[in-house]
Formats: C-alpha cells, sequence, structure tokens
C-alpha cells in the first residue's frame, strides 16, 4: 500500500502521461494487438530478467547487507537493465 501512495504522489505525472501515449500510439498502430503483444513482451521479459538475476545473485553470493554506496550502484545497473531490454527486447 505504500508503494502506491509513493507512486501517486511522486510519479502521478508520469503515469498520466504514459497512459494517454499509450492510447495514442494504439490508436495510429495499423495493427494494435501486435503493439500490445509487444509491450507485453517487454514486461515480461524486464520483470523475468529482474527475478532471475536476484536468483542467480542469491546463490553466487549470498544475501548483501547493501549499504548507501552499493545501493545506487545497484539501482543503476537495474535500470540499465531494463533500459536495454525495452531498447532490444
Amino acid at each position: 500500500m505504500e508503494l502506491l501512495r509513493r507512486l501517486i504522489r511522486f510519479y502521478v505525472f508520469e503515469i498520466l502521461l504514459g497512459l494517454v501515449m499509450l492510447v495514442l500510439a494504439i490508436s495510429f498502430v495499423f495493427d494494435p494487438y501486435s503493439f500490445i503483444s509487444m509491450v507485453g513482451r517487454k514486461i515480461f521479459l524486464a520483470s523475468f530478467g529482474l527475478v532471475f538475476y536476484y536468483v542467480v545473485r542469491y546463490v553466487k553470493i549470498g544475501i548483501i547487507d547493501w549499504n548507501d554506496e552499493w545501493r545506487k550502484i545497484y539501482a543503476i545497473a537495474l535500470l540499465l537493465y531494463v533500459g536495454l531490454v525495452f531498447a532490444f527486447g
């Protein structure tokens, strides 16, 4: 519940903009079902990759006690991964 409150509080503009652009993109695409399929495929690849990465990291390294410096590096690495999936997935 806290996550939803924070999302609405900090990202209301981005969520609304994303929804409007999604509707515009679907309305201008010749085959809207293929567009929805592409978006779903990319979200699946990003989500599954993040879960797979966590499992592999847990098996190889174990539980990591994140301090502030490593937490920032980890966040940047995850953002780069999701960006690459959406760019090339």
